[in-house]
């Protein structure tokens, strides 16, 4: 019974104390906390950047203890955002007004892996109210970038640098593993490796080649574990400092012509110095022999790609070598193998006759003699033999043997006689064998004529009377022997060889003009000449080359130019060098 009663007692204690709690909260209600006033901004940035992606920053107001607070919209102040390196921020100024209780989002974006500075100021006011760093990393691994020099000399060590790049271009370290690394090349030339190095500081590795070839290759790279590759840039491989010569030259020659010599500059990996025309130097070249070779000096502008291609002249019938070498260091040379020069021999002659002549009475003719090159034997008085004069008629030619002595410049003048009234026709044969020959007939000059050439005779002596520059000098007559020419890609260097030209003889330059192209006119004296004429003349830059040979032992030379050029005189030892160069 009393257990009953004192369990209805609790039960009706706690009916009245719900009763009591709901009136009391009924009474007095909920609590809301408001934030305080704005005290201070905030940026949250997420926690990892990753070079190309976009992300969102937020800035927030906030009060003394933290809490989110929006700023008043009455009396709004203007703020910007700066931000340090490649990164872009939108929007990067503001309104206060804009920045409410969730924050302002700004959307930020960098390609580079950078470390950014993002600074918060108030318009017009140069003192910062906020400042973050953010770290920018690269992102993943999408190709091989191989940094390598456009050109290198060879004999010389290169490096080159390999790296992993994002495809922003930004080095990765992480999935970069060097000891994956491929390497081939390709090209005209392949380096040899002489060390490969991982710099892990910074993440790349590092290869030292040498090369011995000029040429150009490329380097291609792969990481053998992943599908990454990589390809250089051409690189050059250019040829190293002159060390010797090669002189190429026929094994055989003839006295007193031309032959022609190339002269290769080589480096100390037998490669052609292309680039010794840049240098300027000074060649000698010598004869060993006992006498001198022409041409005896060339400068290295002669040279195109490291080769040069001239003509020299010797005198004498011996065995010789070709020696160039630098002026400056005699250690630098080249010798060619040994040269033959055969003294010249008659192949054939040509005999120049008038074409109508009265029988008993005299009447001239001129016997030109031809050597083994076909080119008129200027030396014949000293190499050739009597030639003996033959007739295809009945009739006797008198006299009918020519000694040697009789020719100049390989031209014989004489004065013969034939004793029949018939047609015939006139040969020249040597005593050793029978040549070849041919006779060219020639109408007789009327007397008429010969009255007007002499007349003219008279007025260019008298014209030139006046003139020193074409008035002989007393002496020894200088003879204009050879011409040789060296071309290079901006130029040409035409070289007449007139032994003793510098102790004797004296010349004279002008320029004229003539259609569609310009001439130089030199004038040497006293001099003759035994060159053929006109020039042959094979190059870019002159188109002719005649001599022509006036009175008082006077030579003109007309060298026609296929366009307007510089020209430079120098008189040297037993030669006159006309340098052309393009304007």
């Amino acid at each position: 019974m009393d257990n009953k009663i004192v369990r209805g007692s609790c039960s009706l204690v706690f009916v009245i104390f719900l009763l009591l709690f709901n009136w009391i909260s009924s009474v007095y209600g909920e609590i809301i906390a408001k934030p305080g006033t704005f005290d201070h901004f905030q940026l949250d940035t997420p926690d990892k950047f990753i070079a190309g992606s976009e992300y969102k920053i937020f800035i927030y107001a906030l009060d003394a203890f933290g809490n989110p607070v929006s700023m008043p919209s009455e009396s709004p102040k203007e703020y910007k955002l700066t931000v340090s390196g490649f990164a872009t921020i939108t929007p990067y100024q503001f309104k206060s007004s804009e920045i409410t209780q969730s924050g302002l989002a700004i959307k930020f974006k960098d390609e580079r892996a950078e470390d950014v500075l993002l600074t918060l100021y108030e318009i017009n006011s140069p003192f910062p109210i906020l400042e973050k760093r953010i770290k920018i990393l690269p992102a993943q691994l999408y190709t091989l970038k191989i940094k390598v020099p456009p050109s290198v000399r060879v004999g010389r060590d290169f490096d080159i640098q390999i790296t992993g790049n994002d495809r922003f271009g930004n080095v990765v370290c992480q999935d970069f593993d060097p000891k994956a690394l491929n390497l081939f090349f390709k090209g005209d030339v392949a380096p040899q490796i002489k060390d490969i190095r991982y710099v892990s500081e910074r993440c790349y590795v590092n290869v030292k080649l040498f090369a011995e070839r000029t040429g150009y290759f490329q380097i291609e790279a792969n990481l053998l574990d992943k599908k990454i590759t990589g390809k250089s840039e051409k690189v050059e491989i250019l040829n190293g400092e002159v060390t010797s010569f090669i002189v190429n030259a026929p094994s055989e020659a003839v006295v007193n012509e031309p032959f022609d010599v190339t002269i290769l500059a080589i480096d100390n990996f037998n490669n052609f110095v292309k680039d010794f025309a840049m240098q300027r130097e000074k060649i000698i070249i010598e004869a060993q022999g006992k006498s001198s070779v022409f041409l005896s000096e060339l400068s290295s502008y002669a040279f195109s790609d490291g080769k040069a291609k001239i003509s020299l002249r010797y005198d004498k019938p011996e065995d010789i070598k070709i020696v160039v070498k630098i002026a400056n260091d005699n250690n630098i040379k080249g010798e060619s193998d040994i040269v033959k020069l055969i003294p010249p021999k008659v192949k054939r002659f040509e005999v120049i006759s008038p074409d109508t002549i009265i029988a008993g009475q005299r009447f001239k003719i001129k016997i030109i003699a031809y050597n083994q090159l076909d080119k008129i034997m200027s030396n014949y008085n000293l190499y050739g033999n009597t030639v003996i004069l033959k007739s295809s008629g009945t009739g006797t030619l008198t006299p009918n043997k020519i000694p040697a002595s009789e020719f100049v410049n390989g031209v014989a003048t004489v004065n013969v006689m034939y004793d029949k009234a018939e047609n015939f026709e006139i040969y020249a044969t040597t005593e050793e064998k029978e040549s070849p020959s041919k006779e060219i007939k020639v109408s007789e000059e009327r007397p008429v004529e010969k009255t007007k050439q002499k007349v003219m005779k008279k007025k260019e002596v008298k014209e030139t009377r006046g003139k020193k520059k074409g008035t002989a000098l007393k002496g020894n007559v200088l003879e204009l022997k050879n011409v040789s020419l060296v071309e290079t890609k901006s130029g040409c260097v035409l070289t007449l060889f007139v032994p003793n030209i510098e102790k004797q003889g004296s010349y004279h330059p002008r320029t004229q003009k003539t259609t569609g192209a310009m001439a130089v006119v030199l004038e040497i004296y006293p001099a003759t000449n035994q060159l053929e004429t006109p020039v042959k003349i094979d190059s870019e830059f002159i188109k002719k080359v005649s001599v022509v040979e006036e009175q008082n032992n006077k030579l003109v030379l007309n060298i026609i130019l296929k366009k307007p050029l510089k020209y430079r005189l120098l008189k040297k030892k037993d030669e006159l060098v006309v340098e052309f160069r393009k304007r």
